[in-house]
């Protein structure tokens, strides 16, 4: 029995699955991007998180890209190192020297002590062949520095990016045409402004948002859509699964997977 034909098998088996099913076509795949990684099973936005969301199953690890002042790429979430870590201040205001001797691990657990804020490229490197990168690119980034980075790790083609600055994301489509963009909009009319801008390739949007028009609109002009349910609860990702969208943007995979009645997938590191 093939995966997929396991995965169908289940959905229908179970008692979720029977609720879905009449929503899913048999050849409809959701694919998992997960918000600061698997942020309940290890500190978000650390390699560990990243590895945790791929055994289960996740297709793509968001990645928060801050910097330092000396221009070295993070990935960290907030804007200060205050919750995440046991520094305190702006992420900008500090070396990368010092960044480095951070616990980014003690405040989720004693068992993740010591670990530290990761860099884009340390975080490259431990995704590479084992899923995509979605890019939240903050205020504040050298968009070029990113792009040559992006491109040097060799994931141009298995990436896409969001920018908060509007300034940020004209940059971007100047110097990486080749590279695709995310934009948030919840309605046809928004993402047509947005299409004035740039060229899409996803949509993030909630999942109320994803109505039969909106669908066909996206899907003809080869937008993929993604539902975002970060910080959710059950009910939300049953909404999310029911609206059909081709991704999810979430911080529980294992939580998805166990409502979708769908195998972990464990993957060798």
């Amino acid at each position: 029995m093939n995966v997929r034909t396991l995965f169908l098998f289940l959905l229908c088996a179970c008692p979720v699955g029977n609720l879905l099913a009449q929503y899913i076509p048999s050849a409809y795949p959701i694919e998992m991007v997960v918000h600061r990684g698997a942020n309940h099973l290890a500190p978000e936005n650390t390699e560990a998180s990243a590895l945790a969301a791929i055994d289960h199953g996740a297709n793509w690890v968001e990645v928060d890209v801050r910097t330092t002042r000396d221009r070295r790429l993070y990935n960290l979430h907030d804007e200060t190192l205050d919750r995440t870590t046991n520094g305190t201040g702006k992420l900008a205001d500090w070396m990368a020297a010092d960044v480095d001797t951070l616990d980014a691990g003690s405040w989720f657990g004693p068992e993740f002590k010591g670990l530290h804020v990761p860099t884009i490229a340390a975080m490259l490197d431990a995704l590479k062949g084992k899923a995509n990168v979605f890019f939240d690119v903050k205020r504040g980034t050298p968009v070029a520095e990113l792009v040559k980075l992006v491109r040097d790790k060799g994931f141009s083609d298995n990436s896409f990016f969001w920018f908060a600055d509007p300034e940020m994301l004209k940059e971007f489509v100047r110097i990486a045409p080749e590279m695709k963009v995310k934009v948030n909009a919840s309605t046809i009319e928004r993402l047509q402004e947005w299409m004035a801008v740039c060229t899409p390739s996803y949509v993030e949007v909630t999942a109320d948002a994803i109505t039969p028009a909106f669908r066909t609109f996206c899907h003809e002009h080869h937008v993929k859509i993604m539902a975002a349910i970060q910080q959710a609860n059950e009910q939300d990702y049953l909404n999310a699964i029911a609206a059909r969208p081709d991704l999810v943007n979430l911080d529980q995979p294992e939580l998805f997977v166990r409502l979708l009645g769908a195998p972990s997938l464990e993957h060798s590191r």
